[in-house]
């Protein structure tokens, strides 16, 4: 898992690379792919590769080096609060703890990247789409992070993870 690049195409290559290089909102793309992460998984948005352009953009192999442990945990926390199938709690853990570990769920594994994968773009869509509505300057950029993350702040206070994860792991 986070071992090989990842690369982007299409308009989630653009937003990135607008996200960073433009708007200068994040620093690297790998703050990108993480935020998507949590984005698609706050908003419960995901979204399917987008081949509509030749867009690229890639998160290095070195950057997940760095970045592996929040990697692997916004990995398990997608896999354990996913609502998208009817899985058990014991499948639930199993493919957020065991699949990477053991070779022999090499498909299954394989599986959950797609589906982590897929909040990770419909996260970076929301990004985008909250970061640049209607923004043309660098002011306005910053501005409309401050409200997003504002926002963001307080919608979750009220948002009960920490009950979600005790009622999953205590069934």
């Amino acid at each position: 898992m986070f071992e090989n690049d990842y690369t982007l195409v299409g308009k989630h290559a653009t937003y990135m690379k607008f996200l960073v290089n433009d708007a200068k909102l994040y620093d690297r793309y790998i703050d990108v792919y993480m935020n998507g992460a949590v984005f698609g998984l706050l908003y419960n948005r995901t979204a399917a590769r987008d081949n509509t352009s030749q867009d690229r953009a890639r998160v290095y192999a070195d950057a997940f080096a760095t970045c592996r442990e929040d990697c692997s945990f916004l990995y398990r926390l997608v896999m354990l609060l996913d609502e998208s199938s009817s899985l058990t709690t014991e499948a639930r853990i199993d493919r957020a703890f065991r699949y990477d570990a053991d070779p022999n769920q090499a498909a299954n594994l394989e599986k959950n990247m797609e589906l982590f994968h897929s909040y990770v773009l419909g996260g970076i869509e929301v990004l985008y789409e909250k970061s640049t509505d209607g923004c043309t300057t660098q002011e306005d950029y910053i501005t409309r992070v401050y409200e997003m993350m504002k926002s963001f702040s307080e919608e979750i206070e009220g948002y009960p993870y920490e009950e979600r994860l005790a009622h999953l792991i205590n069934g």
